[in-house]
C-alpha cells in the first residue's frame, strides 16, 4: 500500500495566522487536544507558544514547523 505524503502547504493555506489551543484541536480534527496541548506546552515540548495577554496561541507557521519536525516519512 502506498504512503500518502502530508502536504502542510494545504494546512499552511487554512489556517489563520494565529490560533488557541482548541483552535488547533478543531482544525486538525481533534488530532491534539486542549490538555494534550497544555501538557506539551509544559513540559516545554509542544508548539512554541505566544501569549497574547493571559491567553496562550500559536503562531501559524510555528506550528507549522513543529508539525514539520515530528512528521515520519
Amino acid at each position: 500500500m502506498a504512503e500518502k505524503k502530508v502536504n502542510l502547504e494545504d494546512l499552511r493555506n487554512t489556517l489563520p495566522p494565529m490560533l488557541t489551543r482548541k483552535d488547533v484541536s478543531v482544525y486538525l480534527g481533534s488530532l491534539f487536544s486542549v490538555s494534550y496541548l497544555a501538557n506539551l506546552n509544559y513540559k516545554g515540548i509542544g508548539p512554541k507558544p505566544t501569549k497574547v495577554g493571559r491567553k496562550v496561541v500559536y503562531l501559524r507557521d510555528d506550528l507549522i514547523k513543529w508539525l514539520e519536525e515530528r512528521i515520519q516519512d
